[in-house]
């Protein structure tokens, strides 16, 4: 038999015509809901506080702007996140700039203004604007961080960032489970939906603002329960700008014993080295660019010893150099670029791309003495964005956007199914209990491919001074190839090594299927701000076909002649879900607010597609080979059928501040999660079983968040949050029921609420930064976290175990540090600096052994009896995955023009 795998299909084809559509579209009918804001205010007369209309406002070199109307009141919309200058004018007053005014997506900047009749010709007052403490239209919780803080903070990628956010765990937000958060880029989804990851990594550099929304949020967005991370990117400036920077680091740590060879690498395990340039292009000014690219070399952390080698069996016989290997080091390359261009001052034209080239190696503590017969992973991801952004009126604007996202994942220790280096799996097999394998490989392998287009109009109108519009309507197409498999030996002669078999197709241990999903969304918001109330009201819905077949009856899903079957079509999901939120000023300096929503999100597509497959024009589904003795399962497979996971939102929120530069924030919190993803168990006809994803789990999340905030003034500013959080459901994994069905007699599944595997209770989160500008800059990050709960070993904790997660693993402390030293050489920005990751060198103990509740020492070992191998049990029991990653140091010199 010939292992397929699956052909990569070439959709850049398809491009050519869906641009000429777009362009044709573009000029019938500018930029969404999610990627820009609004600047907003009124101008009076300073002596005897008239408003005063006809009072030209715009900003310096953009073509945003505008006269104030009668009233004095002005607004000027469409205006991407970042810093501008303001200019205010007026015959026969003076004129009066602001400069650093940010704005923020989907906030308004308030610029209110008294004019002063002008004495001198030509006369100006120039205002350096305070980023301000209270932001009056803020309804629910969200975060925006800009380019220049992202550069300061000792973070790696934006996912540092987000991990520093109250009430995020591990990239759990406010008790959800993992995959119920929403990424965007530039208004448009970045997911893979098959396992509702992240598909594409978006540099720092490329970051013109990032904001995390971990509350309620508007209708515009969808396919989240947890919350939003919304990304916009960098446009080219007026001027040509360029930057490079390199580093080098290493892992410095005392804790030999869990991380060997670290001591013994030169300094160099981690490369880094990043370009960026942007202006307008040479031969074209009125096109500007931005472009980045970055390349990263890393050894890891985590090294193996080649004791044995892929052939060796005899744990007493190793044949391996004893060299030290790298297992879980890894490369990427990125590209990320963009192009705009105004081919009139009303429409913007604008088109980006993301790439990722990524291979690399994930650690499996088994093979710790046989390092080569683990995995290489390989990963190649691309992102298309093609906006345009077209202003019909002073209160009105639109967009159309087309993204054509594409991943594509790969997993396997040699290219070749039928290498001929590949052993059978019983090769290598640990001989005894708290021993490491003494040769062999992984025998999985797997080729899967994602790709989806997406294409979205957005209207925004200001209907009236109080009132902006906004509605909109998203399609996606969906494709997904997936190839699994596992090979086993051909025969029952192992002494026969490589002699391998794969399975047939349709059979367990293979699963192989091509699905072509379709997703509608619709929204309309209204944004209403008046002088002592705003509110946001929406409403979204959400329609999802699954698009596929699937058996009628699941005690027959391979359609056996002498039973029932059928098939039917998967069916169709819609909701329609309300989103309400209010802000309440209660002074110039304080703010209560109030929000709550439905939010709704389809299940990962592995949960709906795993195990059903196609054959002679029939949808079937995988079942168990057999359940054997122990009566215990090896088929777990999708649910076409599945229903929305859904999530209702409440919140709560005072901001106020305290001293001049100085705003406290308290928030409270509520989910209330159906709906969730776990598994039953299905007995065929003939007596095989099978496990099946359903919506079985339910859960709740409460909390609350105490908030302060200094602003940056007097050469430093901080940000402190304490979290208290209760996380509960009757289940943290999705597969617990399958798990549960491992053992004979099997063990009994929760009928009640206990706390979830990231139940953190008490989380306090921090940043400082201190400098002098053009001179140096110091920032800390700390987070401190007390224990999540683990399940402890009945057998020595027999008195008070009920259930699970009743204890808590130790205590997380982590500490990360920057500086950096400003010099200017030759007109050249010139930038040396220092980072260090978990400065104390703590070793967090993110997992534990249920008999003792701590990574290091695990009570079973004294009925281990007799070791059959090389290593000791300490060796063993020392799993470097059971602790967070040790100190880190680097050091980076950085220029720019």
């Amino acid at each position: 038999m010939e292992v397929s795998t699956l052909k990569q299909r070439d959709y850049f084809s398809t491009i050519p015509l869906i641009l000429f559509s777009l362009l044709m579209l573009a000029f019938s009918s500018r930029i969404m809901a999610g990627t820009t804001g609004k600047i907003a205010g009124q101008v009076i007369d300073e002596a005897s506080g008239d408003p005063l209309p006809g009072v030209n406002v715009y900003v310096e070199n953009y073509p945003f702007g505008g006269a104030t109307d009668a009233d004095g009141f002005f607004f000027m919309l469409n205006i991407p996140p970042g810093k501008y200058t303001v200019v205010i004018q007026m015959l026969g007053y003076q004129e009066v700039r602001y400069k650093d005014v940010k704005v923020n997506v989907d906030l308004t900047t308030q610029l209110n203004t008294r004019l002063k009749a002008e004495t001198i010709q030509g006369s100006q007052v120039v205002v350096v604007a305070d980023r301000p403490l209270i932001q009056k239209d803020v309804t629910s919780t969200q975060v925006k961080i800009s380019s220049d803080e992202i550069r300061a903070l000792p973070v790696e990628d934006y996912n540092d960032i987000i991990q520093l956010q109250a009430g995020v765990i591990d990239g759990h937000f406010r008790g959800g489970r993992l995959g119920e958060v929403a990424y965007m880029v530039d208004g448009l989804s970045v997911i893979d939906p098959f396992y509702n990851e992240v598909g594409v990594q978006v540099e720092n550099s490329f970051i013109q603002e990032l904001e995390v929304i971990s509350g309620t949020f508007n209708a515009e967005y969808g396919q989240a329960m947890s919350g939003v991370v919304n990304i916009v990117t960098k446009d080219g400036g007026p001027k040509l700008e360029g930057s490079v920077s390199g580093y080098v680091g290493n892992y410095v740590t005392s804790h030999d014993e869990i991380y060997p060879n670290l001591d013994n690498i030169d300094g160099t395990g981690f490369q880094n080295l990043e370009a960026s340039l942007s202006g307008p292009l040479p031969f074209w000014k009125a096109v500007k660019f931005f472009f980045s690219g970055r390349y990263i070399n890393d050894d890891g952390n985590i090294y193996g010893e080649r004791v044995y080698t892929i052939e060796d069996n005899d744990p007493f016989s190793p044949s391996g150099d004893r060299a030290y290997v790298a297992m879980n080091d890894f490369q990427r390359a990125t590209l990320q670029g963009k192009l705009s261009y105004y081919l009139i001052p009303q429409l913007k034209i604008s088109y980006s791309l993301i790439y990722q080239d990524y291979e690399g190696r994930g650690y499996d503590h088994a093979f710790q003495l046989s390092p080569d017969g683990i995995k290489d992973l390989f990963e190649e991801q691309y992102h298309h964005n093609l906006s345009f952004n077209h202003t019909l009126s002073k209160s009105t604007f639109h967009t159309l956007k087309f993204s054509a996202n594409w991943s594509n994942y790969q997993g396997y220790v040699f290219e070749n199914p039928y290498d001929p280096r590949y052993v059978i799996p019983e090769r290598g097999q640990p001989a005894s209990g708290y021993t490491f394998r003494s040769g062999g490989n992984q025998n999985d392998r797997y080729d899967r491919t994602s790709q989806t287009y997406i294409g979205k109009w957005d209207l925004t109108s200001q209907f009236d001074k109080e009132n902006k519009i906004g509605l909109g309507a998203e399609a996606r197409v969906h494709t997904l190839e997936n190839f699994y498999t596992i090979f086993r030996a051909a025969n029952q002669d192992t002494s026969n090594v490589h002699e391998i078999v794969y399975p047939q197709f349709g059979s367990p241990g293979r699963d192989e299927y091509t699905k072509e999903p379709r997703e509608f969304f619709a929204y309309v918001q209204d944004k209403m701000e008046y002088q002592d109330l705003i509110i946001n009201l929406g409403v979204r819905f959400d329609y999802f076909n699954p698009n596929t077949d699937m058996p009628s009856d699941l005690r027959n899903p391979l359609f056996n002649p002498l039973f029932p079957s059928g098939t039917k079509e998967a069916s169709v999901k819609t909701q329609l879900s309300p989103r309400l939120a209010v802000a309440f000023p209660i002074s110039a300096n304080g703010v209560i607010r109030g929000s709550y929503g439905h939010f709704f999100q389809i299940p990962p597509f592995d949960q709906l597609y795993r195990g059903i497959y196609d054959e002679g024009g029939v949808t079937k589904t995988q079942v168990a080979s057999s359940t054997g003795e122990s009566g215990s399962l090896d088929v777990v497979v999708g649910n076409p059928d599945l229903q929305p996971q859904r999530t209702t939102k409440y919140e709560l929120g005072l901001r106020q501040v305290l001293y001049t530069d100085l705003a406290m924030e308290v928030v409270a919190y509520y989910n209330d999660i159906r709906n969730l993803v776990d598994t039953e168990i299905i007995e065929t006809y003939d007596g095989k079983k099978y496990a099946r994803f359903i919506n079985r789990d339910y859960g709740n999340s409460r909390g609350v968040i105490v908030s302060l905030e200094k602003r940056f003034s007097g050469n430093w500013g901080a940000r402190l949050d304490y979290t208290y959080q209760i996380a509960e459901g009757n289940a943290s994994d999705p597969q617990s029921v399958f798990q549960d069905n491992q053992t004979n007699p099997p063990n009994e599944t929760e009928k009640k609420t206990i706390r979830l595997d990231w139940d953190q209770r008490s989380t306090l989160n921090f940043s400082l930064i201190t400098g002098v500008q053009r001179s140096w800059n110091a920032s800390l990050t700390g987070r401190l976290g007390s224990g999540t709960p683990y399940t402890a070993d009945r057998f020595f904790n027999p008195v008070d175990i009920t259930f699970r997660n009743d204890r808590n693993k130790p205590p997380s402390v982590t500490f990360d540090l920057r500086f950096d030293k400003f010099f200017r050489v030759a007109g050249a920005q010139v930038t040396t600096f220092l980072l260090i990751y978990n400065l104390f060198d703590r070793l967090n103990e993110v997992n534990v052994y249920g008999s003792s509740g701590r990574a290091g020492y695990d009570y079973n070992t004294k009925f281990a009896g007799d070791i059959v191998g090389l290593n000791t049990i300490d060796d063993y029991i020392n799993n470097p995955t059971f602790y967070s990653s040790p100190r880190e140091v680097r050091v980076g010199l950085s220029f720019g023009l």
